[in-house]
């Protein structure tokens, strides 16, 4: 599923009129009727309220007024309430606004310097209210009695129904423009906008869906659009069951270099990510001294022990040993629990520039590279990073607080310049391609927040790297399957309690409703 900023929506609402000579008020008609559709939905009764359309100024209004038309034709009960006066529209909107006046639905003008709550009563007695106040277009802080309006909307017990974008959400971005309607559900119309997906985004719009309005394929192809949300629909489509004849040595080989003294449970946890995910073999690099500890917690995974430093761990040495070993494997994961002494982040500096497998780097094998990651452009392979802000933060010489207000641009630049697979944990986490593709993810919960998540995420890419999937696709299916078996487990029932391992114990089940068996969504 594409997510767009508002600027693209807008260039694509022109074309398709301009270009393609669809008019602009077909448009808002598509757009509005599939509006209703979607509020009847959410909202079976919607037709029997009283529902006051809270209009603007632009085409956001405009499909307020036509939707107030459409539901007053269902028999419904509706009044507007216009923030701006009717003679400051203009276009579609102001043609959608005259046909209210000449069949005789109410359109009351805000006066500013009017009683407030006298004239807020329309809004406060209806049984649900349309948001149509600012569309995709806000560029600027909400203030004055637009603000106070949408903060006692928000107060009141009744559906609210936002038109494209909940009003005060920045749609590229998902920022609050100081204050913003939280919506019951949210028709948005053409494509997913990223303010839809992002920030604040995903707690303001409710319920959503996207309405088709008639934008030509053609238009959407040529725009060259690479960003998308991460669905099922989309990580299905990379993934597909295995043949009857496969077996362990047609399945991949995903070697892991982890675990120090106290680590190796970050370890354990990677190796049992990449069997999870469907490596046919798992070997664990480990400090020769540890090994016995790693024998007794791993059984299906082999273990190779290595040369260690005097505080136990990976060191140096230990090169010609492990790029013998995985000159003939698909994928090889690397950095947690590694620690970050001068003698193992150089042995991680060595491997990036040799090893000839693709490789995915996380957590101590990142904070290796703090002040040079420019030797990521020298990798002999494919490399996906995982950091979270913090890590990524140390790469750019930056604070996690400036990584999370541009997360996108963060993810996508740093990706282009490094020629590396960049997957930016968080909330929605963020994958971007050296190519310019990019996937906000759609799975995962709060109750994720618990340690060992992020080496078992480490695991599940290898292994899928290790099945030969291509590494932007890899990185994408682990961040969907980690959170969608999450959600299968908890979601629903507590934002607390969820271990590591309880995910990857529900991962096949994950995986398996993505190759197209029935299962518990």
């Amino acid at each position: 599923m594409l997510i767009l900023t508002a600027r693209e929506m807008a260039d694509l609402d022109r074309k398709t009129i301009t270009q393609v000579g669809i008019p602009g008020i077909v448009l808002m008609e598509n757009a509005s009727r599939g509006a209703a559709a979607f509020f009847l939905e959410t909202v079976p009764d919607l037709a029997g309220r009283l529902i006051c359309v809270v209009a603007g100024s632009g085409n956001n209004a405009g499909d307020g007024f036509a939707l107030a038309r459409i539901f007053h034709n269902m028999g419904a009960r509706v009044e507007v309430l216009c923030l701006r006066s009717p003679q400051k529209l203009t276009g579609d909107a102001l043609t959608n606004f005259n046909i209210l006046v000449k069949i005789g639905i109410k359109a009351q003008v805000w006066d500013e310097s009017g009683d407030f709550q006298a004239q807020f009563q329309t809004v406060e007695q209806s049984g649900a209210v349309i948001d149509a106040i600012f569309g995709t277009g806000l560029n600027s802080e909400v203030t004055g009695h637009y603000r106070r309006i949408i903060e006692k909307i928000n107060e009141l017990p009744v559906p609210v129904l936002a038109v494209d974008v909940p009003s005060g959400l920045d749609a590229s971005t998902g920022r609050v423009m100081g204050a913003a309607i939280k919506a019951t559900a949210t028709a948005t119309f053409g494509f997913m906008k990223i303010g839809h997906v992002l920030e604040s985004g995903p707690e303001l719009v409710g319920k959503i869906r996207v309405v088709d309005i008639g934008i030509p394929f053609e238009l959407v192809a040529a725009a060259g659009i690479k960003r998308y949300f991460l669905t099922r629909e989309v990580a299905s489509s990379w993934i597909s069951p295995r043949r009857p004849d496969d077996h362990k040595g047609t399945a991949g080989h995903a070697c892991v270099l982890a675990g120090s003294r106290g680590k190796t449970g970050a370890a354990s946890l990677i190796c049992l990510g990449a069997a999870r995910a469907g490596a046919g073999l798992v070997t664990l690099f480990i400090p020769e001294s540890l090994n016995p500890i790693v024998e007794v917690k791993l059984t299906e995974p082999m273990t190779f022990p290595i040369p260690e430093t005097p505080e136990q761990t990976p060191a140096l040495s230990a090169l010609p040993l492990i790029l013998d070993f995985v000159a003939n494997k698909q994928a090889l994961a690397m950095g947690p629990g590694i620690s970050t002494g001068d003698e193992t982040a150089a042995l991680v500096k060595e491997l990036i520039l040799k090893v000839p497998c693709p490789m995915v780097l996380d957590a101590d094998a990142i904070t290796a590279l703090s002040g040079d990651p420019g030797i990521l452009r020298k990798s002999a392979a494919p490399i996906v990073l995982t950091p979270h802000p913090g890590e990524m933060a140390r790469l750019l010489g930056s604070t996690p607080q400036e990584v999370q207000k541009n997360r996108m641009e963060t993810a996508s630049k740093f990706s282009k310049d490094y020629g590396v697979y960049l997957l930016l944990k968080g909330h929605r986490t963020i994958i971007a391609s050296p190519d310019g593709r990019l996937s906000v993810n759609s799975s995962g919960n709060p109750a994720m927040a618990s340690g060992g998540m992020g080496d078992a995420l480490t695991g599940i890419i290898a292994g899928f790297l290790a099945q030969g999937i291509a590494p932007f696709e890899a990185a994408c299916l682990g961040a969907y399957v980690h959170g969608l078996a999450a959600d299968r487990i908890i979601s629903g029932v507590s934002t607390r309690g969820l271990l590591a391992t309880d995910v990857l114990d529900e991962l096949p089940r994950a995986i398996g409703i993505l190759e197209g068996f029935a299962g518990k969504e």
